[in-house]
């Protein structure tokens, strides 16, 4: 087998594993946000700054995971 070939299947399966992690991520950040975002609170009692950081945390790893993403699937297609 080729040794780029070996390479870029070694790059992809580190690329898919960071994908794993930050899905962990986010969805730890989802759940977070769920508790913050309490409804049977009144309004006036939620923290919204520290609903804002996670919020723009949560965009962040989210917009990570795109970009893991498309570098997973021109990995693939190359690969094919």
């Amino acid at each position: 087998m080729n040794i780029e070939r070996l390479q870029l299947k070694g790059m992809l399966a580190d690329a898919k594993k960071q994908f794993r992690i930050k899905d962990t991520e986010a969805s730890g950040l989802i759940i977070l946000l769920r508790s913050l975002l309490n409804p049977y609170i009144p309004v006036t009692e939620i923290d919204t700054q520290k609903v804002s950081v996670h919020v723009e945390r949560l965009h962040g790893i989210i917009s990570e995971m795109k970009e893991k993403q498309k570098q997973i699937k021109q990995m693939e297609s190359d690969l094919e």
